[in-house]
């Protein structure tokens, strides 16, 4: 039986070594990716072009509460006649024609205008839900981005356990064959190797189109054509959590979730504008002052130079609107209402989130242990399973399916420590952690050495 031992070596390797061949992630690959992403990706250029047109809403509103200043110059050209009476009821009659320029220069500066007040408040609301929006965005890339680097190396890793597999199946089957040939095998053993090896390779093939599909999407978001990704190290101890306790990390939420932000901000723009409604109530006064030069503004100023200056004060009472000030009032409200509704169930709907989040993580850890413990443990049953088969104890169907676990249990280990990372990602975007920090933290994940607390 020298030619199964050599065999069972072969096959037990195959599982140990053919996806050792690339030992773990180079650090800084997923930075990478994450500075590529913020240049390519079309849906975080929108967000860039929302920030920066929400942006403006503070300089416009600015505007109705500073002075503004207009100047006008005008020249009109006057033809016709001139017709008047003369001494003895006599009428003579002149022919006109000249021209009448005009300069002038206007100042208005607002000295009581409630509403512009209101509406830079309102203003600085809606600066401040853009930029938490944005923020918001900014993680949906993060996000997006990790979900298709780790779909990308879950694809490979699978690529290259089914590959290590086929290998696996076809020494399985080479040695049926030969076992057959010298009358030690049956047709039935040559058969299970045979079917089993299609099925195999058939896998394999749709692996590799996983594998292509998943290449594409991550391309689409960093716009770089990326070799082969170099997969986890196969040591992966998750570092502990910071902080530790649940309470923190939804306090550390509800303070700096973006999204709670932009429903705070809300909240804000909907108060300001209850103000802004209100003030449909209240007078206006306006400084207004102007300067003015104009020549032959009549036919009986010819040809002489009016020059004029002017400055007052000019009051606006409100008196009646047909209603429509009390209904802006009571809409306004009403919206604050909501907005205040929706801010609290943003916060609530954050802590349960987080909440889960937190408990998968903790939990977690000990499926990786459990899944470490399942591919220990089915690989010594396959080097017992063809120990047996040596002796006569198992068949080659048994052998077979010790493989297949053995490739299984790697693939379900790889899925699960991608996972786990996947969560932390989405704990740290929900705890808003700045995004340059999300992907600092993922990539040290990734790395083979990591001191992330």
């Amino acid at each position: 039986m020298k030619l199964l031992n050599t065999q069972v070596g072969r096959i037990a390797l195959a599982s140990l070594v053919c996806l050792g061949g690339l030992s773990a992630v180079h650090g800084g690959e997923f930075e990478k990716a994450y500075a590529a992403a913020l240049e390519n990706d079309a849906k975080f250029q929108a967000a860039k072009a929302a920030l920066a047109s929400g942006q403006q809403a503070l300089p416009l509103a600015r505007s109705s509460v500073l002075p503004s200043v207009n100047a006008t110059i005008s020249e009109t050209s006057v033809q016709g006649t001139q017709d008047y009476d003369v001494a003895g009821g006599a009428s003579k009659s002149n022919n006109l024609d000249y021209r009448a320029p005009t300069q002038s220069i206007s100042l208005r500066a607002p000295l009581l205008n409630l509403e512009g007040r209101a509406r830079v408040r309102q203003a600085n609301a809606q600066v401040g839900n853009a930029e938490a929006t944005f923020l918001t965005r900014k993680a949906e890339l993060v996000d997006r981005l990790a979900v298709a680097y780790l779909q990308r190396m879950l694809a490979e890793d699978a690529f290259l356990s089914l590959h290590a597999q086929v290998h696996a199946t076809v020494a399985q089957r080479n040695l049926m064959r030969r076992r057959f040939e010298q009358g030690e095998g049956t047709r039935t053993e040559v058969a299970e190797a045979r079917a089993n090896l299609s099925l195999t390779m058939a896998q394999w093939a749709d692996s590799k189109d996983q594998m292509t599909n998943a290449r594409e999407l991550l391309n689409s978001l960093t716009g770089l054509n990326q070799p082969f990704l170099v997969r986890l190290g196969d040591e992966f101890t998750p570092p502990p959590l910071v902080p530790a306790t649940l309470q923190e990390w939804q306090e550390k939420a509800v303070a700096a979730n973006p999204d709670v932000q932009a429903r705070r901000y809300l909240v804000d723009a909907a108060d300001a504008l209850v103000a802004r409604s209100n003030a449909g109530h209240m007078p206006r006064l306006d400084l207004v002052a102007s300067v003015s030069n104009s020549r032959n503004e009549s036919v009986s100023s010819l040809n002489q130079t009016v020059n004029q200056s002017a400055i007052g004060l000019q009051l606006n009472i409100p008196i009646y609107s047909g209603g429509a000030v009390k209904a802006a009032v009571t809409q306004a409200i009403a919206e604050k209402s909501k907005a205040e509704a929706e801010w609290l169930n943003e916060k609530r709907s954050l802590e349960v989130e987080v909440s889960r989040l937190f408990q998968v993580i903790q939990t977690g850890k000990s499926k990786l242990l459990a899944y470490e413990d399942v591919l220990d443990a089915s690989r010594t049953a396959l080097e017992g399973t063809l120990k047996g088969q040596a002796s006569g104890l198992r068949t080659n169907a048994d052998v077979l399916e010790a493989v297949r676990k053995v490739f299984q249990a790697q693939r379900d280990l790889a899925q699960a420590r991608y996972d786990h990372i996947f969560q932390r990602l989405r704990l740290f975007n929900k705890a808003g952690v700045p995004a340059d920090s999300v992907v600092s933290y993922i990539d040290e994940l990734l790395s083979p050495q990591r001191d992330t607390p």
